[in-house]
């Protein structure tokens, strides 16, 4: 049985915020009604905000992001 440590979670938050970070502007760039493309803009943004979030955590625990 493997034990995470709180860096192992931060990586893997990470990673799952930059690819929903990119799903969302990949959706945002094939919508073509105006107000989806927007919504997924800002959700693509929220997503952003989080990979900046935990990459600051990542380098405070002493990891690398």
């Amino acid at each position: 049985m493997s034990d995470f440590t709180d860096l192992d979670m931060l990586y893997d938050y990470e990673k799952d915020a930059a690819s929903a970070a990119m799903g969302y502007m990949t959706l945002a760039t094939r919508a073509h009604h105006g107000q989806l493309r927007d919504i997924y803009l800002r959700l693509a943004n929220e997503a952003t905000n989080a990979h900046s979030k935990a990459s600051k955590l990542i380098n405070q625990n002493g990891g690398i992001a």
